[in-house]
């Protein structure tokens, strides 16, 4: 019962590792932009697609894949956001209301549009990855735990752990927190705002082809698989607080247990109902998250 018990916890931690960079996808443009991009979904489909061209057809090694398949995805992350989001945005500056739903008017059609794009150059098909992994399982005090699972966990929390010392040390990172915090000061000191969305864009976009890239080394890639996952990486934003990086990990971390607990003791019937559940109930009693204060608005 123990070595189950532990088995489903590693599971979890793995699978949430991944919600937690869709999570941290989700929070950065939310931070930085105040809008939720919910073609997060497809970028991570994208991750898994992208990685199976450099693992199979280029013949690359899958650590090699993981940097490459950040980076192409980052690049169609910006084109993104100038084809689909600068536009817009310009447009309706001056509209705040507006914005917000044309925004995610011009979201959701970019990830019909990547989602059938993929289904056009890859096929409706599962495609499934090379074995990158050992194959042995490791023996942990009676669990039989899949190397894959601490692997994945490993390369989730490094990436992430990249990602806020980049923030927090370099220029540009500095400029990207600068302009999430007052875009009009960021500006006044030297902030090129346009430059700071289009890196926003990337590396969320980037971020999140690497949850894909993962998820897709221990299954398979298929065109609608970014869908649920999307939905789990919001959650797990919500849960921690969506904006918040320390959220997205921690959201991601406690979801991912939760649906291996409810696996292990209850039935992998309900699994899904999980996120649904905590979702609705976080929203409803704390949508601010376990790690970001309400924010009080005066009238």
């Amino acid at each position: 019962m123990l070595g189950a018990l532990l088995q489903q916890v590693v599971s979890g931690l793995a699978v949430g590792s991944v919600y937690a960079l869709v999570a941290l996808a989700f929070s950065l443009t939310v931070r930085a932009l105040n809008q939720i991009n919910f073609a997060t979904g497809e970028l991570f489909m994208l991750g898994a697609y992208v990685g199976i061209g450099f693992t199979v057809t280029l013949g690359l090694p899958f650590w090699a894949a993981i940097p490459l398949t950040a980076a192409a995805v980052s690049i169609i992350g910006v084109i993104f956001e100038k084809v689909a989001y600068r536009p817009v945005f310009k447009a309706n500056v001056n509209h705040p209301a507006r914005l917000h739903i044309l925004i995610i008017c011009s979201t959701i059609g970019t990830g019909i549009f990547l989602q059938n794009g993929a289904m056009l150059v890859w096929g409706a098909q599962a495609l499934p990855f090379p074995k990158v992994f050992d194959q042995q399982p490791l023996s942990v005090f009676g669990a039989l735990i899949p190397t894959e699972y601490l692997w994945i966990t490993a390369v989730a929390i490094a990436l992430m752990a990249a990602l806020n010392f980049f923030l927090q040390s370099s220029w540009i990172g500095k400029g990207l927190r600068a302009a999430a915090q007052d875009r009009e000061t960021a500006a006044l000191m030297g902030v090129r705002l346009a430059a700071a969305d289009s890196w926003t864009f990337g590396l969320s976009a980037g971020v999140g082809a690497v949850g894909g890239l993962l998820i897709g080394a221990i299954s398979f890639a298929y065109p609608t698989m970014g869908a649920g996952y999307a939905l789990k990486g919001f959650t797990a934003a919500v849960i921690g607080g969506l904006g918040s990086m320390r959220g997205a990990l921690l959201g991601g971390l406690l979801l991912g247990l939760a649906e291996s607990l409810v696996i292990a003791l209850i039935s992998s019937v309900y699994k899904d109902v999980v996120a649904f559940a905590l979702l609705l109930l976080f929203l409803q009693y704390k949508p601010s998250g376990l790690l970001l204060k309400p924010v009080q608005r005066r009238v």
